[in-house]
């Protein structure tokens, strides 16, 4: 599944000049409620999945809609720069979905804003069987709002990083699952020792962006989870001079974005690759043997809502949100039996079968995946990910682009890497100030 990068890069100026919107929790617009011609209350999903994700998430809302008499969910199929772009505007007007998967990165500022409403009733009450969902999941759209811890949206397709790796290439290198790397300096020794001198082969195929978690795991990262700007250290500094060394030692091929990278790897040009759980199917399609392991932790110092350090794995979190105009109409019950029906045993096996993302609800066993062992596999690595670039009200896609600026730069230019540590910390601090209370 390819999600585009700037997908929640809606500033917060243009939701205000959008919305007249409640705030986070709302309930009280009545909803403008339609039903279909069988009486069942018509609700719409808006979702971005256009292949075998796509199908799996399908059949389940058909499942569901003929499960009960009540609802009806229309599932609308609709490009993630749609989602993100024209959503706002479409959800003031009530013309907009009444719930909506999208991701965490861009959540809390739509949720503080009023586009969407907070759901801590649907986890308090316990027939949504929400004590099965994996912790760290719902850990990543707890918000602070207006002094209040609120849950402000529920699980839909959560995958963490893994390092995915050649195993034919592996076992010629000479390597075995000794040399498994366990720190993020390890990761590049092997990457070395799997590079070939006359360019036939590199070692890993590393995008030169979206680093934003190797910039906590390895570093301070960007801003700390209190808003202070931390992206100017000299751990950060350091990062970068080792990254630059490496890409200068031709153990990856330099100036690749994501899409590349997984090219490289499918390819044989390359013997490993960072990136989601998706691989997997791509791989077997393009005749690579492979296997999987995580994303080796650094030693950095940036520290996680959890107390934690060192977490070199980020996430594709993708999350159901209630948007403001259902308010507590007769659709709100519907959605919330559509997520419980969701995020249950049995569709939660047949959605990580389908999608090749892990199961969101932890009473799903290994064994149960057992045609896709690696997809159980990298379930284990839910725990130590998270969500890159998080904790935002507003500025999400700036300082994405600020970021990617910094680390393409350090890898494809010799521009003195404080000269770019200094320009970052400017434009990141302009941004969380302009979106700050």
């Amino acid at each position: 599944m390819n999600i585009k990068k700037n997908l929640v890069a809606a500033t917060a100026a243009v939701l205000a000049a959008g919305m007249a919107l409640a705030g986070c929790g709302s309930t009280g617009g009545s909803g403008d409620v339609q039903k279909t011609a069988d009486g069942k209350v018509k609700i719409t999903m808006w979702h971005g999945f256009s292949e075998a994700d796509g199908k799996t998430l399908e059949s389940i809302v058909d499942d569901f809609n003929k499960s009960q008499d009540k609802y009806e969910i229309d599932a609308q199929l609709q490009p993630w720069s749609t989602i993100g772009e024209t959503m706002v505007t479409k959800v003031s007007s009530g013309d907009g979905p009444d719930f909506v998967t999208t991701g965490a990165d861009n959540g809390q500022g739509w949720s503080i804003d009023g586009t969407f409403q907070c759901v801590s009733d649907f986890y308090e009450d316990s027939k949504y069987e929400t004590e099965n969902y994996l912790d760290n999941v719902v850990d990543q759209i707890t918000f602070d709002i207006d002094g209040t811890k609120e849950k402000c949206a529920v699980p839909m397709g959560y995958a963490p990083t893994s390092v995915w790796y050649n195993t034919d290439m592996w076992k010629a290198a000479g390597l075995t699952d000794k040399d498994i790397p366990t720190t993020w300096d390890q990761l590049l020794e092997v990457a070395k020792k799997l590079t070939k001198s006359d360019g036939s082969q590199y070692g890993i195929a590393l995008s030169d962006l979206g680093w934003a978690s190797f910039l906590k795991g390895n570093g301070t990262g960007l801003y700390t989870t209190d808003g202070k700007v931390s992206i100017n250290s000299k751990e950060n500094k350091a990062f970068l001079e080792k990254m630059r060394e490496f890409y200068k030692g031709g153990y990856t091929v330099a100036g690749m974005d994501d899409t590349a990278a997984r090219e490289s790897f499918e390819s044989g040009q390359s013997a490993m690759v960072i990136v989601g759980p998706w691989e997997d199917q791509a791989a077997t399609d393009k005749g690579i043997n492979h296997d999987t392991f995580a994303v080796p932790d650094g030693d950095g110092t940036y520290k996680y809502s959890d107390g934690s350090t060192g977490s070199n794995t980020g996430s594709t979190g993708l999350y159901w949100w209630v948007t403001s105009q259902v308010g507590d109409s007769a659709k709100l019950p519907g959605i919330y039996e559509f997520f419980k029906f969701y995020n249950n045993h049995d569709n939660q096996v047949k959605w990580s079968l389908g999608s090749a993302y892990p199961p969101n609800n932890k009473t799903v066993t290994a064994d149960e995946l057992s045609k896709r062992p690696l997809i159980a596999k990298i379930s284990q690595y839910t725990a130590n990910s998270h969500i890159a670039i998080a904790g935002l009200k507003g500025g999400f896609g700036d300082i994405s682009a600020t970021v990617d600026t910094l680390t393409s730069n350090t890898t494809r230019t010799d521009d003195d890497i404080q000269s770019l540590l200094d320009e970052a910390e400017s434009k990141i601090q302009g941004y969380l100030d302009e979106y700050a209370e």
